[in-house]
């Protein structure tokens, strides 16, 4: 487990490589302006902390094609999901609620395995090499350990950014199903770290320690507190 700090960020800005490989990807006549404009893209192309971020998840992807199966949890759609998708058998799983939908229909030359669908209703009728889950948990889903079960036995290796603060935060919200509002309480360090602890002998890199200093360290990219912690698990697949 490593949590991003201001020091991984300088030394990414040294040779911020994922923005250059964007913009290669916007210079090619195949790409279309419609993927420009998703939100998702454009995260990508204005904040270098995710960019840091997506080059420590998906960077091996990137850099050199791999014969893996791959499934991204929420990954949206990106100049580089073209890239993710030569390089590997790629499965993206995504209700693509900030757009991409229609790009991925009319290119189908993408070789994207689309799942337009809740992953929580993924038949997981498939192992994977990698699993991947970028900026979800626990603060946009909070369904994270349910995640982790699901996924774990069906790949060799499992990928997550986890997000929360130690911080005050909440926000108020409004139910899609019903006329009601909702004051959600972004998770802490204390809370993920207590969902993690269960968790702790399949995590690579990470001694109980590290989910103890997760409960009071405010080491953080964001001038608003947010924290990001990059986990990898050894999956049931072996």
């Amino acid at each position: 487990m490593h949590i991003f700090n201001a020091t991984d960020v300088e030394n990414y800005m040294k040779q911020d490589w994922i923005m250059q490989l964007l913009k290669s990807c916007a210079e090619k006549s195949c790409v279309e302006k419609n993927v420009i404009t998703v939100a998702t893209n454009e995260w990508l192309m204005t904040d270098v902390n995710k960019r840091m971020i997506y080059a420590e998840m998906y960077g091996d992807f990137l850099i050199e094609k791999q014969n893996k199966k791959v499934l991204d949890a929420g990954g949206g759609v990106s100049l580089l999901t073209n890239v993710l998708a030569e390089n590997t058998e790629y499965t993206l799983v995504d209700l693509l609620a900030h757009g991409g939908k229609e790009y991925l229909k009319q290119h189908k030359n993408l070789h994207v395995k689309l799942k337009a669908l809740d992953w929580y209703l993924l038949e997981m009728d498939e192992d994977y090499d990698v699993i991947l889950a970028n900026d979800i948990f626990p603060n946009v889903d909070q369904r994270m350990e349910l995640f982790i079960e699901k996924m774990l036995p069906h790949c060799r290796e499992l990928r997550m950014s986890v997000t929360y603060y130690n911080t005050l935060r909440f926000y108020v919200t409004r139910r899609l199903d019903a006329e009601e509002i909702l004051t959600m309480l972004c998770y802490d360090g204390d809370m993920v770290s207590s969902k993690l602890k269960k968790y702790l002998s399949e995590m690579i890199d990470t001694k109980e320690k590290d989910l103890v200093d997760m409960k009071t360290d405010k080491s953080s990219i964001y001038e608003n507190g947010r924290q990001v912690a990059y986990i990898r698990m050894r999956g049931g697949i072996q």
